[in-house]
């Protein structure tokens, strides 16, 4: 279509499987797994003419398909049991999380569009809380008003309804759409369809849809009137460490979680992200006083630091770390490194297994600092990072990535764009400040904040 014929819009629907979670490699491998029993192989022609049915009509054709005896309710069953091992890790897809943090964080109404049943939506997303809470609402293909499935207008119609557009106002309203009863759902609907095809999908089930991409990465937000991405050029970055370079957070929340069940408690989620990225010694006090836990701010950060100092020399990189530094490095683009953690603590973390990844820093502060006097949320950790580079440059050239809501408060506060990749637990009040949010460091695009991109990506 072009581009003079795309209509402004106010709101955007999102479909979830396959358009925002990965789950269609998951029923693949789910399916299989039971077909196998029987002798069957599970054909991708045969895949696509499910894609976005419901449950119940998806195992009906699959009995009928395959012959198998078996009745629908027992195949729902069966695939039941077996996708509720594969769904808690199931992955976000490229662009999703910056794309729908920039439409929460720009005040576009948002919604999910899902022909999942809710019980298989609270699965698939158990690991994705955080991201979910930015939607303004959640329509699932078992709800009460959603009379008939995907390909007819229900599920749409009724989410549209939601966001407040009714009637005719419901041209207003985008689709974003992987499956081709998806799209033709969207069209009944009198909607605009943003289509992202899985690359094995024959090209002709894309014609009814307004455009198709292959990623989100690539939509265009201006086309549909729609605010653009606001990032600006930067030429230095600043890197938190822990659960951001590092996987250490899985092993500070497994030694506070032993140290709290010793004495009948659970760990306070949000206590966690008030003091998340703060120096130890001060997270020890505020434990012992939240907690109200018979020891002083010293004991029990030596309890806990007894337990951590054992496993921190066996921590990983975490996803799309190793890559994007080696890439800024060779680019000749500044990073640092600006942490929390005492100095001989980083080396505890770094020296066993990524002496050679943290010698491509610039320069690394840390908590210890001489010059330090606050922690973060207070800035002046960054700052002083950015002074530290040999030209100093100057705060709006940095960019700054972290995972916990102190840290993103001390970039944005030092004047600096800040890149979230949070804990899949940190919900809208806590992601919303952040200039650009990623589930995975893997899933950066350098060339959104003017730096140079990937080698496939250019």
């Amino acid at each position: 279509m072009s581009l003079t014929k795309l209509r402004t819009v106010k709101a955007v629907l999102f479909d979830m499987d396959g358009l925002l979670l990965d789950t269609e490699n998951m029923y693949s491998l789910g399916t299989q797994t039971i077909l196998s029993q029987y002798g069957k192989e599970y054909s991708w022609d045969f895949k696509a003419k499910l894609m976005g049915k419901r449950t119940d009509e998806v195992a009906r054709m699959i009995v009928d398909h395959y012959h198998l005896p078996l009745q629908p309710e027992e195949w729902v069953m069966r695939s039941t049991a077996v996708y509720k091992e594969l769904f808690p890790s199931v992955p976000t897809l490229p662009g999703v999380a910056k794309l729908v943090h920039h439409l929460a964080k720009s005040g576009v109404p948002i919604a999910v569009a899902t022909s999942s049943s809710t019980s298989a939506f609270e699965l698939k997303t158990s690991n994705h809380s955080g991201l979910f809470s930015l939607f303004d609402h959640i329509v699932t293909g078992d709800h009460e008003a959603v009379k008939n499935a995907k390909p007819a207008p229900d599920i749409f119609l009724y989410a549209a309804d939601k966001l407040g557009f009714k009637g005719e106002l419901t041209q207003d309203c985008l689709v974003v759409e992987d499956a081709p009863l998806g799209v033709e759902a969207g069209c009944n609907a009198g909607m605009q369809v943003v289509m992202v095809p899985d690359k094995r999908l024959n090209p002709s089930f894309t014609s009814k849809a307004t455009i198709s991409i292959s990623n989100l990465h690539q939509l265009n937000l201006e086309q549909f009137g729609l605010p653009a991405y606001p990032y600006k050029p930067v030429t230095h970055v600043i890197f938190d460490m822990d659960g951001l370079l590092l996987n250490t957070q899985t092993m500070y929340s497994s030694v506070s979680a032993r140290i709290l069940a010793q004495h009948g408690k659970e760990p306070d989620y949000n206590f966690k992200m008030k003091v998340i990225g703060r120096r130890s010694q001060e997270v020890a006090s505020m434990a012992v006083e939240h907690y109200q836990l018979p020891y002083t701010g010293e004991e029990y950060l030596q309890i806990h630091e007894s337990e951590l100092h054992a496993l921190f020399p066996t921590c990983d990189l975490l996803p799309g770390v190793e890559r994007l530094l080696n890439h800024l490095h060779q680019n000749k683009v500044k990073i640092a490194v600006a942490t929390s953690s005492a100095r001989n603590i980083m080396e505890m973390k770094t020296k066993l297994k990524h002496t050679e990844i943290f010698s491509l820093f610039d320069h690394i502060v840390t908590g210890c600092d001489s010059e330090l006097e606050k922690s973060k949320p207070d800035p002046q950790i960054y700052d002083l990072a950015r002074k530290r580079f040999a030209d100093c440059p100057d705060a709006g050239s940095c960019l700054v990535f972290e995972d916990a809501p102190n840290g993103v408060e001390a970039g944005i506060a030092a004047g600096m764009q800040v890149v979230m990749i949070p804990h899949h637990k940190a919900d809208k009040k806590y992601l919303l400040p952040a200039t650009q949010l990623l589930s995975t460091m893997a899933d950066f695009q350098p060339q959104d904040f003017g730096l140079p991109p990937f080698p496939s990506d250019e």
